[in-house]
C-alpha cells in the first residue's frame, strides 16, 4: 500500500489555475463556484497576455478555507 504525504500548500508552487481547476481544488465540479468567489471579491484574477482565460493563484484558492477559520 502506498503512503501519501500531504505537504502544506504554501510549500507548493503558486501555479495559475483556470476557473475549472480552481473549482476542482475547492471540491466543486463546476467552474461557476470559482466564478462566484471572484465576483464576491474573494479571489483576485490574473491573465497572461494574448490569452482570454481568467486565472487565479493556487495559494489564494487554498487560503480561502484558512480565512474562514480566522473569522
Amino acid at each position: 500500500m502506498a503512503e501519501y504525504i500531504v505537504k502544506a500548500f504554501h510549500t507548493q508552487p503558486n501555479y495559475l489555475l483556470t476557473m475549472s481547476e480552481a473549482a476542482r481544488v475547492l471540491g466543486n465540479k463546476d467552474y461557476r463556484a470559482a466564478e462566484k468567489l471572484i465576483n464576491q471579491g474573494h479571489l483576485k484574477t490574473y491573465s497572461i497576455p494574448g490569452q482570454k482565460r481568467v486565472l487565479v493563484k493556487y495559494h489564494e484558492v487554498m487560503s480561502l478555507g484558512q480565512r474562514d477559520k480566522q473569522h
